[in-house]
Order: C-alpha cells, then structure tokens, then sequence
C-alpha cells in the first residue's frame, strides 16, 4: 500500500501521476509530438473533463458513481473537510501561499468531477 505522501494514478503503479499538460508522445527521434489525433473524442476533452473520468472511473470500481446525487454530495462534502484541513495548516504555517493556492486550485478542481460528467 502506497504512503499518504506517494501519488497514486488508480491504472497505474503507486507513484504514477495525472499528467494535465498536453499529451504527447516521442517520435522516432526523441521529439515530441501532439497526441492523439484530433479524429480521437479525447482529443476534445479539457483536462478537468479527463479528471472527472478518472475520478469517474475510480468511483465505478467501487461499485458507485458521481452521477447519483447522493454519492456527489458526499464526495463534495469530503473535499470541503480537505479544504478546510488545507486551510488549517495554511494558518499554522504548515503550507506556504503558493503551495496552499496549487493545492486548494487542485482541490477545487477536483470538486466539479460530477458536474464535468
């Protein structure tokens, strides 16, 4: 089991994390080169959209989903308790600005998976 402190991607090893940059994918040469194909549907999606089905996706492996109501309001509710815990260590100088603005940003991010379904 990985450590708190490990990101975790849930198709991939402990350590593996969601890469919200542009795709990309090396050519034969070592370049990079934009990924997928514009013809692909996931060419189209925003990254909080590829978040949500991640999310989404994590949710169904436990046999829930964001889309029911009551499972979204629990969800929402839990990423408020983080924001507020977030808040805490901001005040106790535990987390610096930058850091507590990436981390809340993520955070709130993360708190419209249901509605980006």
């Amino acid at each position: 089991m990985p450590s708190s402190a490990e990101p975790v991607h849930p198709d991939g090893p402990p350590g593996t994390v969601i890469r919200f940059d542009r795709r990309t994918a090396r050519s034969g040469r070592g370049r990079r080169t934009p990924q997928p194909a514009p013809s692909d549907p996931a060419a189209a999606r925003t990254p909080q959209e590829e978040l949500a089905i991640t999310l989404e996706a994590m949710f169904l492996r436990n046999d829930r989903t964001l889309s029911d109501e009551a499972t979204a309001d629990a969800y929402r509710i839990t990423l408020d308790t983080v924001l507020l815990m977030l808040d805490g260590s901001r005040a106790e100088h535990l987390v610096g600005e930058e850091e507590y603005q990436h981390l809340a940003g993520m955070i709130l991010g993360m708190r419209g998976a249901p509605e980006a379904l």
